[in-house]
Parts: C-alpha cells; structure tokens; sequence
C-alpha cells in the first residue's frame, strides 16, 4: 500500500512549479505582443527610413528630387504610389522576427 500512495504523490504535479510556468509563459505572450504592437506602430516611419537611405543610392542627382528631400513629402510620395496600407508594407514579417523575443 505505501507504494502505491508514494507513486501517487510523485504523479501529481506540483503547483508552484504549473504557477511559474503558467508566469512565465504570460510574461513570454505579454512581451510578445508589446513588441508586436510597438513594430506596427513605427514601421511607417522604419519604411521610409529604409527608403530615404536605399534611394540615395541608386538615383543620380538629377532623379532624386522625384522621390522627396522631406519626412512628410516621403510619406505623400509612399501614400500616392501605393495607398496608406503601403506605410506597413513589410510590417508583418517584421514583427513574426520580434515576437519571440
């Protein structure tokens, strides 16, 4: 009989381990998501970031007045060429590299 009550203690599992665990894993989730969140809000300005540095070096002086010297003129310039949805192009892969971390 003792074994049987022994094996039964060792088969339950241990609430404060499942508490941490269960801790852990919202913090993981939590964390995830702000990052998630906080990508999407600045990916339009990461956008044209990356265009601003791309474009200075493939257009030759003459053509670099066509993409735009200004944030708010970038900003038209990408809303015109692809609409308001272009501003997250990229975003998605952006935040399935962050949300693990």
């Amino acid at each position: 009989m003792q074994k049987k009550e022994g094996k039964k203690k060792n088969e339950e599992s241990n609430p404060v381990e499942e508490t941490r665990l269960n801790s852990a894993l919202k913090h993981l989730f939590c964390g995830g998501t702000a990052g998630a969140a906080a990508k999407t809000i600045t990916a339009p300005l990461s956008r044209l970031t990356i265009l601003f540095q791309v474009h200075s070096m493939v257009t030759t002086k003459e053509n670099r007045p066509k993409f735009s010297t200004t944030l708010s003129g970038g900003m038209k310039k990408i809303i015109e060429r692809g609409g308001v949805l272009s501003l997250w192009k990229g975003n998605g892969t952006s935040v399935l590299h962050r949300f693990p971390f």
